[in-house]
């Protein structure tokens, strides 16, 4: 395993600590590794923002590929040990401190808004999937993540798929699920927690419409109008199971449901009978999985949802999966 600093140090990790962590709902691939301070380090003399990549061996072929590309977001040094620890982060991190403000038109696709942004900020632009979904005009002013991130769950509230951002050295849109070899992880599961809870179940919801103020005149003043409280217009209400386990009631507020047709598609999309997950410990590291990928276990397709890899001398992997419906419930509904 090799590590590459400012784009042409290259060392060599023997039996260090190393970690990589990725979540769906997180914004960039973390790193975070362990080092003796030699003369080296010293010499080569590494600060924040310098570029970092990890290379090792693929779980399968045992070719060397590029695992990590990023940049150094944290340096901590120990003078009494000798250690220095590194935090690597992919480089969508940068697009979440990054904002800016945009008019979107009425049925872009959030392919084409990100394009959009990328040929604006000069993000070179990798592997863009299709998102199909035609998007609703909107004014956004906010960070360029959290715009695409927006884009991302409408399509899939009005019944698109589900997409993830990766980023090294260019911006990738990637389908949740695309990977094209799923991996069994019968053989290699040391230990399975399975979760069934009742959190964030929704049976029923209740959409509201656009609120229309009015006013009335003061009679004890003379001071103009004051606007009275009136409750919101409602589109419908919607119920899903409520017979098994009751009124879990959400409600929706939202201008951009303007019809019957789109608030029945909204509340399709938040019903729900709870989490459902499992997380397991695998005694090997499959070092090319990410958050977003399927795996196999035991017959059943599951999509992970987040990943720890624990490189270097003991080579294991924890990670949570959920069922595709349940990942668009929990992580793409509001």
């Amino acid at each position: 395993m090799d590590l590459i600093l400012k784009n042409k140090y290259k060392i060599q990790i023997l039996s260090e600590s190393i970690t990589l962590k990725e979540a769906i709902d997180g914004i960039a691939y973390t790193l975070n590794i362990s080092l003796i301070e030699t003369d080296e380090l010293k010499n080569i003399g590494i600060t924040k923002g310098d570029s970092i990549e990890l290379f090792d061996n693929a779980y399968d072929n045992r070719q060397c590929i590029q695992i990590f590309s990023g940049v150094i977001w944290d340096i901590s040094k120990n003078k009494k040990s000798k250690k220095i620890t590194i935090t690597g982060k992919e480089r969508t991190v940068v697009i979440e401190e990054s904002e800016d403000e945009y008019l979107w038109a009425d049925g872009q696709t959030a392919n084409t808004r990100a394009t959009v942004i990328c040929k604006d900020w000069g993000i070179p632009i990798g592997s863009f999937a299709g998102t199909e979904i035609g998007l609703t005009k909107d004014k956004r002013k906010e960070s360029l993540y959290s715009m695409i991130k927006k884009d991302l769950k409408e399509t899939a509230q009005k019944g698109g798929n589900l997409f993830k951002l990766r980023m090294d050295t260019s911006l990738d849109l990637v389908e949740l699920g695309s990977n094209s070899i799923i991996y069994k992880l019968d053989n290699i599961i040391e230990d399975l927690d399975a979760k069934d809870s009742l959190d964030g179940a929704v049976t029923q919801v209740k959409v509201l419409g656009k609120e229309e103020t009015k006013k009335k005149s003061k009679s004890t003043s003379t001071s103009g109008n004051e606007k009275e409280l009136t409750l919101s217009p409602v589109i419908g209400v919607f119920k899903n199971n409520t017979d098994l386990y009751g009124t879990l009631q959400k409600i929706v507020d939202d201008d951009k449901i303007d019809s019957y047709a789109k608030a029945q598609a909204k509340a399709n999309c938040l019903f729900s009978s709870g989490e459902t997950s499992k997380s397991l410990k695998c005694c090997k590291d499959i070092n090319v999985l990410r958050a977003g990928d399927n795996v196999s276990i035991y017959g059943e397709t599951f999509i992970i949802t987040e990943i720890t890899h624990n490189l270097g001398s003991g080579e294991k992997m924890n990670l949570t999966v959920m069922k595709f419906e349940d990942v668009r419930r929990k992580f793409y509904s509001e």
